[in-house]
């Protein structure tokens, strides 16, 4: 384990959580939130919960196709009486603070004080996540669960029934909002491989449980699926679909219109034919399979600029048409540096132990947040929930960085002194 000795105060590390803070807030004063593309979905169908109580495009329509977690939280909002999106603004601020305080958390656990400084400085300045303050999104949200969900995973203070049930409660609700996270309690035994058999079983423990918790947390809303539907879905219908858009003669990897055969289909009919066409082309040609898997891992990281995107009108309103453009740049600029220090942090790892590097949780959580929308889908933003990760990462690189500057300045400083004291 790469760790550097230092006695970095707390109130560093609260001024940088206090300065992200304050950029998302000021953000939130110059851009408002104009929902457009998912974000109007997210809108739409959390107006219809609080309006009427339905899940659903319309109180005629109820759906499961989208998880329900973000637009439940949005609708809370609406029904606490929050004047227009103030509620949403708020909670996305939460969603950043408590991200920022976890990610500080867990790089002390995972590495040492001044990875974990850095990681929080590096996460609290992110452009794409301070855009994402004046959007309705998934992301924010999922994100900050995740964190909670794996701190209380490598929490060894307490009772360890409690740590392990607060884990899967974590999980629990991020499953409402991403469904994706069902698997990760399974993915990250992986990280108790190089540490020995008991540590592994002890491992495989917490994740039964936790994926126990996961489900049961989740059932209601099975349940309310089960009444809609005549059968048990977990969360959503959509995995078919997306799976169909990946996976598909015409494909280009990311989003694409459902075929007209599918349009007319009832929700669930269309989410298991479509995944069963899928699953039928991918089994059709495996070499074929992994080249678009390939394609899609590049393509998720191939940028970020949905921040800016789904911001457009407002910031085109105050900053101009060039003001969209700058931000674009400095979103992507950001994103490309950060990426390429992550990948400078696992280096450092493989050059230290190669079995260090492939079963550190940080590095099994970004591939494990990377490859499913490779397999199934991708997008740009679809990268974010891995974002706290691979901030992580890339802190490797800079901590060492700075610790070996800090190093060389000290040297200097005394064959100086020496050269000085020789003259004299």
């Amino acid at each position: 384990m790469l760790r550097f000795e230092s006695t970095i105060p707390d109130r560093l590390f609260l001024a940088v959580i206090s300065l992200g803070l304050l950029a998302r807030i000021v953000w939130s004063l110059f851009v408002p939130v104009e929902p457009v593309s998912d974000p109007a979905a997210y809108d739409a169908l959390a107006r219809t919960i609080a309006e009427h109580g339905v899940y659903g495009w319309t109180a005629s329509e109820p759906t499961a196709f989208w998880a329900v977690g973000t637009s439940a939280v949005v609708a809370a909002t609406y029904l606490a009486g929050v004047s227009g999106y103030a509620g949403v603004v708020a909670l996305n601020l939460v969603a950043a603070l408590v991200s920022m305080l976890l990610i500080w958390r867990l790089g002390e656990v995972w590495f040492d004080r001044p990875t974990a400084l850095c990681a929080t400085a590096l996460f609290a300045a992110w452009p794409n996540l301070i855009f994402f303050t004046s959007i309705i999104s998934s992301e924010l949200y999922f994100i900050a669960l995740t964190l909670l969900g794996l701190w209380f995973w490598e929490r060894r203070e307490g009772s360890f029934a409690l740590n392990i049930a607060m884990s899967g409660l974590a999980f629990g609700l991020a499953c409402y909002i991403r469904p994706l996270i069902l698997l990760l309690p399974l993915v990250l035994v992986l990280a108790s491989l190089p540490h020995g058999m008991a540590q592994t079983r002890r491992a495989a423990l917490k994740a039964l449980v936790a994926t126990l918790i996961i489900v049961i947390v989740v059932s209601p809303w099975t349940y309310r699926n089960m009444q809609l539907f005549g059968r048990p879905v977990l969360v959503s219908t959509n995995f078919g679909p997306t799976l169909w858009m990946g996976n598909n003669p015409d494909t280009t990897g990311t989003y694409m219109s459902p075929p007209k055969w599918a349009e007319q289909l009832p929700e669930l009919e269309r989410s298991d034919k479509l995944g069963q066409a899928a699953k039928d082309y991918i089994l059709s040609d495996i070499p074929g399979f992994v080249t678009r898997t390939l394609r899609k891992l590049v393509y998720l990281h191939a940028g970020e600029t949905i921040g800016v995107t789904w911001n457009a009108a407002a910031i085109e309103r105050g900053l101009g048409s060039s003001g969209v453009i700058a931000l674009m740049v400095l979103s992507t600029g950001y994103w490309f540096a950060i990426l390429a220090m992550a990948l400078g942090g696992i280096l450092l790892f493989f050059r230290q132990s190669a079995v260090a590097a492939m079963f550190h949780p940080a590095v099994i959580s970004w591939a494990y947040f990377a490859a499913i929308p490779a397999v199934i889908v991708a997008d740009q933003r679809y990268h974010m929930p891995a974002t706290p990760f691979i901030a992580l990462l890339a802190a490797v690189l800079l901590a060492k960085g700075l610790q070996s500057e800090r190093a060389v300045s000290f040297v200097s400083r005394r064959s100086r002194g020496q050269h000085k004291g020789a003259q004299t």
